[in-house]
């Protein structure tokens, strides 16, 4: 997460066609100007749309918790590093919460640079569920995703980082109606993760 991933398939069939187009059993032909300026265009990848809120996320017990930490990390944060959008995501932070901070100062970051980020093959699965009271609740995730790219607003590519698999254990906190975030702890895939009872 926080990192950037993507492989430009359009962009490499474009470029597929227009070698095509000079294969010729007469010998080589140049590429017409139009298929030439076709290739060269970049074309910005449509973000994710804007998520609705999971089909659990009234419960009140650990199968609400459940449901909004996967939305959290896999959806909302999808959608916040596609389209720079931080609005629900510092809505459903709580304020001592660096995590959500670091994920805001990153589309802040964006902003500034004029660039986004579009994440492919995204897999969340909860792997521990762990009470902290009876409105709190830490979830422990397992990440995974494809390679994913960071791209300028006119969708030329700046970079491409490939996928990295991982670990976040996400707190969330009953707030009223909604589950809100409340911190956020990236982990490397396969370490051993604490729980919050571990140091007591």
């Amino acid at each position: 997460m926080v990192r950037s991933r993507w492989v430009p398939v359009a962009a490499g069939l474009a470029a597929g066609v227009v070698v095509l187009a000079g294969c010729s059993p007469h010998g080589s032909v140049a590429p017409s100007v139009a298929a030439t300026a076709a290739s060269s265009t970049p074309t910005l990848p449509a973000p994710v749309a804007s998520p609705t809120l999971p089909e659990h996320w009234a419960d009140t017990g650990e199968r609400g918790a459940q449901a909004a930490a996967v939305w959290f990390v896999r959806d909302l944060y999808t959608y916040v590093v596609e389209t720079n959008d931080s609005t629900q995501w510092q809505a459903l932070s709580l304020p001592d919460c660096v995590f959500c901070a670091n994920t805001t100062k990153s589309v802040q970051d964006g902003l500034t640079a004029g660039t986004v980020q579009r994440l492919t093959g995204v897999q969340v699965t909860v792997t521990r569920v762990e009470e902290l009271n009876p409105l709190a609740y830490a979830v422990l995730v397992d990440y995974r995703d494809g390679p994913t790219g960071i791209y300028r607003l006119d969708g030329s590519l700046v970079k491409t980082l490939d996928g990295a698999p991982g670990q976040l254990n996400v707190v969330v906190h009953l707030v009223g109606p909604n589950w809100c975030l409340r911190a956020g702890e990236w982990f490397d895939a396969g370490v051993p993760v604490p729980t919050a009872g571990a140091g007591s």
